[in-house]
Order: structure tokens, then sequence, then C-alpha cells
């Protein structure tokens, strides 16, 4: 596993455990973390969803923007960007939207996907590919 792929999927596991602490603001995912024995986290909520959730969203698309240059997929970029995006959208520009939940709820799914689906068929550079064609 590079480099790029271990702290990708760290950042997706972070951030779906950091809002497994946030009843509030995700009912689904707390009842979630407090059958998983993580429900002491939600006295850190604010912290949660002000700062660490974001910052780990940023930290992703920093990840696959380095992923990217190392094997230039274009599809790789676009799945991996769709879920920490989706947050960083909802977070500063749809917040009080009555639907944030169910799109950030598909956007942790789809970060979860994306990472179980990198575990199998992780990214080569189109180059070696190329080469193991001839």
């Amino acid at each position: 596993m590079n480099f790029s792929n271990l702290f990708e999927k760290t950042g997706v596991l972070a951030t779906i455990t950091a809002s497994m602490s946030c009843g509030f603001c995700f009912p689904l995912l707390a009842s979630l973390g407090a059958s998983l024995g993580i429900g002491f986290l939600s006295e850190y909520e604010g912290f949660f969803i002000q700062t660490l959730i974001p910052v780990l969203a940023g930290f992703i698309i920093a990840m696959q923007a380095y992923a990217y240059f190392n094997h230039k997929q274009h599809l790789y970029l676009f799945f991996g960007l769709i879920g920490p995006v989706t947050i960083l959208i909802l977070k500063y520009f749809f917040w009080m939207a009555t639907y944030r939940t169910e799109i950030y709820y598909l956007a942790l799914i789809c970060m979860l996907c994306y990472s179980i689906f990198t575990l199998f068929k992780p990214p080569y550079p189109l180059c070696k590919i190329k080469m193991e064609m001839k």
C-alpha cells in the first residue's frame, strides 16, 4: 500500500468516526457510534463539525491530488473527490438546508465505497499499464 493510499484511508476512517460523535447533526451515525462505544466523544461535537471534519476532507482532497499526480487516472480522481468535496460544499454553502443530512450520508457512503474499491483495485500509473500490455 503506497503513501497516498494509506493516508487517504486514514482520512476517510477519521471523518466517519468524527461524524459518529455528532448526535445532533447526524442521528443515524450517532447511534452507530454509541453502539461502537464512542458516544463519549459527543461533548466535542462542535470541534468535530466546525474544525475536524473540514480539515479531514481537505486532507483527503490533498491526498487525492497527490495520488493523481502519481497515476494520472482521471476516473480515480473524479470518484475520489466526490465525497470530500460534497462535504466541504455542504459545510460552507448549504449548512442550513433541510436536505443536508441525507446528502452528507451519501457523501460518507461514497467515500467509504471508494476506499473499499481502491483497496481491491488500486490505481496504477498509466505508463506502467501500457508497458505491461506490450
